[in-house]
């Protein structure tokens, strides 16, 4: 499916969404056409003072409090934090609904989703008695991951999906180490679930995130791979799996797992190759090797990403 019709089959479930009608569209566009367009720097001017504005509101809630922290009782030491990020996250709901603050939404959310995990850390710390800590982080999580998750299925907001996966993420790694699982296992796990996530995300409207994901879950799954087969007979077999993930990424269309697996297929004969790479023979071979595979990748892109 090309990209026009991607946009136009988009523009289909909005409409049976939101059950508007042909004038209603035909409306908007008339609109759209007769206003003057909106200076693009201003756009970017009113982006980058909003993100300045969140740093700055989390620089100094951070600087109040670790001036004040000494003082605080228990009480006051989960309200400033958070009741704090849940007040921040309350506002940022409020201005979903207020084009006048559009700009100010993410940011907000941001530093709410710093804030809250925080006090919900500070409170187990100040009043729950005896467990491991694993269980205290992974109850936080589990919080965090619904609490942004819900709203995502609310709201629609990039941002709150971006949360949820790093939670959920977060979340599942905490589980597995309570369950003492092996962390080769876990991070493949983890890279197999993250990677058919951002597949997915990928064909939405919130597909500015995929690349991240993407890249989380290759180097999750590479490094898990690598770690189960490190020191192993078939200890070569990584250089077929880092070389199907080259051939993934140019099915997906990802120059992210394009470049992931350029990087793991170079470290990896390095690793492999390292008592052949300390003389000048060795590291002129690995200076071809990098050369060649960047032609490559870049004849993969070329070829099959662009399109």
């Amino acid at each position: 499916m090309s990209a026009r019709d991607e946009a136009l089959r988009t523009i289909a479930e909005l409409v049976r969404r939101h059950q508007l009608s042909d004038h209603d569209v035909l409306a908007a566009l008339d609109r759209e056409r007769h206003e003057p367009p909106a200076p693009r720097a201003s756009g970017i001017l009113a982006s980058v003072l909003a993100y300045l504005g969140g740093i700055f509101v989390l620089a100094g809630i951070a600087l109040f409090i670790g001036l004040q922290w000494g003082s605080f009782s228990s009480g006051a030491r989960v309200l400033v934090t958070l009741g704090t990020g849940f007040a921040i996250y309350l506002f940022a709901l409020a201005t979903l609904s207020d084009q006048r603050f559009a700009r100010v939404t993410t940011p907000m959310l941001l530093v709410a989703a710093l804030l809250q995990p925080t006090g919900i850390v500070v409170l187990l710390n100040e009043y729950a008695r005896g467990g491991a800590p694993e269980h205290g982080l992974l109850f936080m999580c589990a919080v965090m991951f619904a609490q942004q998750f819900l709203t995502f299925l609310a709201r629609r907001r990039t941002a709150l999906l971006f949360m949820s996966l790093f939670f959920g993420a977060a979340g599942f790694g905490t589980l597995c180490h309570i369950l003492d699982l092996d962390f080769g296992i876990t991070a493949l796990a983890l890279g197999i679930a993250l990677t058919s996530t951002a597949y997915v995300v990928e064909k939405t409207p919130h597909s500015a995130i995929s690349a991240f994901w993407y890249f989380a879950g290759s180097v999750f799954f590479l490094y898990g791979t690598f770690d189960l087969l490190r020191n192993s007979p078939v200890e070569i077999l990584f250089f077929g799996v880092a070389a199907g993930f080259m051939y993934l990424g140019a099915v997906v269309h990802s120059r992210t797992l394009l470049l992931v697996s350029v990087l793991a297929l170079t470290s990896f004969t390095g690793y492999f190759f390292r008592e052949s790479l300390v003389n000048a023979f060795g590291l002129i071979f690995l200076g071809f090797l990098l050369i060649g595979l960047s032609a490559f990748a870049m004849k993969l892109s070329r070829s099959y990403v662009r399109q």
